[in-house]
This record gives structure tokens, sequence and C-alpha cells, in this order.
């Protein structure tokens, strides 16, 4: 779940930047097309299919309808805030690009002057920030009401496979009672409790402190393979086979075949 906050949170700092660093609206086509297929979830069995009703009634007092979008509304308005936080002054790349001095001299400048620079550069920055970020949240809000359904029926289905008949209906004895209702009315909540969120700003400065040595042992462990090869490295047979599959004409790629090897590896793919 908070993966869709911070993929959300990403389209926001895209769509925030000033139209001077920013021609076209991003394209994230490639990005939904690729994650859309990341799981694949197997069929249910015939046992599986019978505790169906069983587990959606479980579902039912662990998720009723609108815990989603509870759950983002308390995410996404700290979270939102953070961001828009992060880009209340106009990035000095911008100031530097208009004016020519490099990212550290502008810094050197001040918060104060650099404030008056935007409010020169950019006058609406602010206000494009705030509209940016209320969009962005109310967008979460409507793609929370939308996918809520089939993620209810996703978990459903989980708990019809995960669990047995007997164990189900124990399930719904215990949330039945008041300490039982009251933890399957919070159990999916707390997930996006300040307290768990807090804890989980701790994840991006682990994960960067780990990339230095992550790439490394990256590059160690592949350091055996052979590079990707150009179409200089190609025979006659493998380009023609590469043009045929690529519906390019075969000459095209032989005259990146006969570059010099530096131009190649620059154009080839």
């Amino acid at each position: 779940m908070k993966r869709v906050a911070l993929l959300v949170g990403a389209a926001a700092l895209a769509f925030a930047q000033p139209a001077l660093a920013q021609e076209t609206a991003p394209d994230f086509s490639g990005l939904a097309s690729a994650l859309g297929d990341v799981f694949k979830a197997e069929p249910l069995s015939p046992e599986q299919e019978a505790r169906l009703p069983q587990a959606e009634a479980v579902v039912g007092q662990l998720f009723p309808p609108g815990t989603y979008r509870k759950m983002m509304d308390q995410m996404m308005g700290p979270m939102m805030d953070g961001i828009m936080s992060q880009i209340g002054q106009l990035p000095l790349a911008d100031i530097a690009r208009i004016s020519g001095l490099d990212e550290a001299s502008l810094a050197a400048i001040g918060d104060a002057k650099l404030g008056e620079i935007a409010a020169i550069v950019d006058p609406a920055f602010e206000e494009r920030n705030r509209i940016t970020g209320q969009v962005s949240v109310d967008m979460v809000s409507r793609l929370m009401d939308r996918i809520e359904p089939s993620y209810r029926a996703g978990l459903a289905r989980a708990f019809a496979t995960r669990f047995s008949a007997s164990e189900l209906a124990e399930l719904q004895q215990f949330f039945a009672t008041p300490v039982g209702a009251r933890y399957a009315s919070e159990s999916m909540l707390i997930y996006a409790d300040p307290q768990v969120m807090a804890a989980m700003n701790e994840m991006m400065p682990a994960m960067f402190e780990m990339m230095p040595g992550m790439i490394e042992e990256m590059q160690a462990k592949t350091a055996h393979l052979p590079s990707a090869r150009t179409p200089a490295d190609l025979d006659d047979g493998e380009l023609t086979r590469l043009a045929r599959l690529l519906g390019v004409p075969v000459s095209e790629l032989k005259a990146r075949a006969a570059q010099p090897r530096d131009e190649a590896v620059e154009e080839a793919w």
C-alpha cells in the first residue's frame, strides 16, 4: 500500500516541475504495462472455491468497504506534505539553466534571495505545488475506491487458499467477540498508523546506505559475463536475422557495424 503512495508521489514530483524544466507530460504507460503482470495467481481448487464464501465473510469483518480509502487518507496527507516540502523551492538546476551559474554558486546565494528569484522565474510555483498535492491526494482516494473491490476479492481468495473451513469458522467466531471485533476493525488501518509509517522512514536511508555495496556485489558477480554486443560484433548471418526480427533493413545494421566501435557502442541500442 505504501508502494501505491510512493508511485503517486513520484508522479506528483514529475508533474510539479515548472514548465521551463518539462515540456511534455511524463509517459507512465510503459511502467504501468510492466507492473501490470508482475504477479500471477493460480486458480483456486474446488475445495478452495467451496471455502470462498466463508473467506469473503472473514474479509468483510477485517476489511469492510472504505477501509482502503481510510488507510490511504491517513498515509497520503503526511506523505504529500513531506514531498511538497522537498520541492517547495524552484529547483536549483532550473535557475542554473537560466542564469548560467552552477548550482554550488546558487546555493551560496541563500534561501531568501533564491525565493525572490523563484518568484520572478515562476510566480505560480507554490500554487502549482499546492494544486499538485491536492490533486494527487484526490486521485489516490478515487484510485482506492476503484481498486478496493478487486483487492477485497483477492484477500478472500487468499484466505480461502491459506485457511481451512474450520479455521475460517474460528476466525469468524473470534471476530464476533468484542476484542475480536476491535481487532478486525483496526487490523488493516494500523499499517497506516503514524507510528508504523515513522518506523518505515528508516527504510529509504537504509536502502541508500546498502546501495553502493549492492552495486559492487552485482559488478563482482557479473564480471565474468561478456558485455552486450553491438552490430559491429555480429557476423552477416546474425545481422540478417536481427534485421528480420527488428523489421529494419539489413543495410542499416551493416552500416552501424561498419562504424568505429566507440561510435557503435554510443549509437547502437
